[in-house]
């Protein structure tokens, strides 16, 4: 077998101790003394100093996880298909108003849910009709295709703990709860 010029396991030298060791790193290496509170932007790679625990829920809202129709539970088809008179539209970033008994509502990714709604049909399993209406299937469950607040992290939930190295989707984490600056 060819000997390698540059193996490192063919050193022959004598081994640091541990004590060596760790005299050169108390040498070399400066102690942290204090924190320092840094925009988001600087703090990629630092360590946080106390826990973050969300100041709110996150989602905010309840919203829709897919583009459809909302509904009041109470109001599902249960043996077959109905139709439902659309009664409005909510969108991403628009305020959410109640929903009538008995109707649907077009509703996007996002938007808040309407006031009394608590399930979305997905739009590609419904029927438009003619007149304006659409047709639901039969057998969906209350709740579905619907994030409710705090699906992800419930208010004053550990977000990030102290002493964490921050990476991009911490500093990403913190600017979804609203914050602009962290202490490291």
């Amino acid at each position: 077998m060819v000997q390698l010029s540059n193996d490192c396991f063919a050193f022959g030298g004598k081994l640091m101790t541990i004590d060596e060791a760790l005299t050169l790193i108390a040498a070399r290496v400066q102690a942290v003394e204090g924190d320092e509170r840094l925009p988001l932007a600087d703090c990629d790679n630092r360590i946080l100093v106390s826990p973050l625990h969300a100041p709110l829920p996150l989602p905010l809202f309840a919203n829709s996880a897919v583009d459809g129709y909302a509904l009041r539970g109470a109001d599902l088809p249960q043996d077959e298909a109905r139709s439902f008179p659309v009664t409005g539209r909510v969108q991403a970033g628009s305020a959410a108003y109640p929903i009538r008994p008995g109707a649907a509502m077009r509703i996007f990714t996002g938007a808040p849910m309407p006031q009394g709604a608590d399930t979305v049909f997905m739009q590609e399993d419904v029927r438009l009709e003619p007149d304006g209406s659409v047709t639901l299937p039969a057998g969906l469950k209350p709740g579905a295709n619907m994030r409710p607040a705090g699906e992800d992290i419930a208010q004053g939930a550990l977000a990030i703990p102290g002493g964490r190295r921050l990476r991009p989707q911490h500093v990403a984490l913190a600017a979804a709860l609203g914050m602009t600056h962290l202490t490291q």
